[in-house]
């Protein structure tokens, strides 16, 4: 036996192997010893290479348009989180904060009001001076509810709307 022989040998127990575990790979391997017979012809390489090509033209063509899909998308995404009008759909909060009570008797109380400073406030939530008040509207200043304006030494607090 020459080594030509004991390669077609293996050639076909790696064969006959391959059929039982997966007649599926006996299918396409017809296929490729097909070719593989026609392949020393340069048309049939050239057409094979010409059918590769447009193949490849599709493929770019697909990913060029989810490419442009995903561009799109990320522009609206990125429109969306500088957009102050609605945009047509009920916009869900990602989380609900939830102030403290003393907090949320400021803010009605500014409301209210339309602007408070930290004396209004001292006087009607009882504390004992103005710097514990004064803290509170900072603080509430500092989150976004409040809106502050100087006006000499004085300071004054707004509501947002």
């Amino acid at each position: 036996m020459t080594s030509h022989d004991s390669i077609k040998g293996e050639e076909q127990s790696f064969t006959e192997l391959m059929k039982n575990l997966s007649p599926e790979f006996e299918k396409h391997t017809v296929d490729i010893r097909e070719i593989a017979k026609v392949s020393s012809d340069p048309m049939t390489l050239g057409v094979l290479l010409f059918a590769l090509a447009q193949e490849r033209e599709k493929t770019n063509k697909i990913l060029e348009e989810q490419n442009a899909k995903f561009e799109k998308m990320f522009v609206q995404l990125q429109n969306r989180e500088t957009r102050t009008e609605p945009l047509g759909i009920e916009e869900v909060p990602k989380s609900i904060e939830v102030l403290p009570e003393i907090d949320q008797r400021i803010l009605d109380f500014v409301e209210q009001k339309g602007m408070a400073e930290a004396g209004q406030i001292m006087e009607a939530l009882s504390y004992k001076g103005k710097n514990a008040a004064s803290q509170r509207l900072n603080k509430l200043y500092r989150e976004g509810h409040l809106k502050k304006v100087r006006s000499g030494r004085k300071v004054l607090y707004l509501a947002r709307k």
